[in-house]
């Protein structure tokens, strides 16, 4: 059957699944494409969403040390034997019978400790100060191990803005930064074995949630197992 249309004439109407499939294609290709995209997209995240690997807490390195990720000569890499250490210290806290971290590491200098300094991973550097602004302002890391320098670039107006006080958490035998921040050296936790490799004058903190953390359950969850890991590191006692 043919469809007469005016100022174009006659044209043939499809007739056959194959013409009628062309015809489709030809007229709605470009909303297809865009569809199947569209439904791609939410199937990956909602795949991404349904896999999410669960851990009983979230631990942040951030400082002059660059943690090795890869064994060298046969030896564990450095990643690897902080991770045991600090698994000695967290707990079980989904009760799902197995422990589980996640660790981050961030590189960072400031101005003053790159002076006189060669053979600076610069890349590494720029990607890192890059995510650690948002990792110590949205992110699920509760529990931090800083530098001098991060803890001074990131704790906003005063020692409690952007990390909370640490007294009530302790017997009395830790030395003191400020309120908000624990010389790890002074604890027995850097006799571990990757927390003892650490620089000594690295900080113990626990970050305060933002305003959209405080409302979330999960993560004031973390919070709190992030408060039970700094009381496990300063009732350890390792003769």
């Amino acid at each position: 059957m043919n469809k007469n249309i005016e100022g174009v004439g006659e044209v043939a109407t499809p007739s056959t699944p194959k013409e009628k499939l062309q015809n489709y294609w030809y007229h709605y290709k470009w909303h297809t494409l865009i569809a199947l995209l569209l439904v791609i997209a939410i199937i990956v995240c909602s795949l991404q969403f349904c896999t999410k690997e669960e851990y009983d807490a979230y631990v942040l390195y951030a400082g002059g040390k660059v943690i090795g990720r890869t064994a060298e000569d046969g030896d564990v890499a450095e990643i690897v034997t902080l991770l045991s250490s600090l698994k000695r210290i967290a707990e079980d806290f989904d009760k799902n019978g197995e422990v589980k971290l996640n660790l981050n590491t961030c590189y960072y200098l400031s101005a003053d400790e790159r002076e006189g300094l060669t053979d600076l991973n610069d890349a590494l550097l720029a990607s890192d100060r890059a995510s650690l602004s948002n990792l110590l302002e949205h992110s699920e890391y509760y529990l931090l191990f800083l530098s001098p320098s991060v803890y001074e670039a990131y704790k906003g107006s005063s020692d409690t803005e952007r990390f909370i006080s640490l007294r009530e958490y302790d017997n009395g035998s830790s030395e003191y930064y400020t309120d908000a921040a624990i010389r790890l050296s002074s604890t027995d936790a850097y006799k571990l074995p990757g927390l003892s490799s650490l620089p000594d004058d690295t900080l113990i903190c626990i970050r305060r949630p933002s305003v959209l953390g405080a409302k979330s359950d999960e993560h004031l969850e973390h919070l709190e197992n992030a408060k039970e890991m700094l009381k496990n590191i300063l009732s350890l006692n390792i003769t």
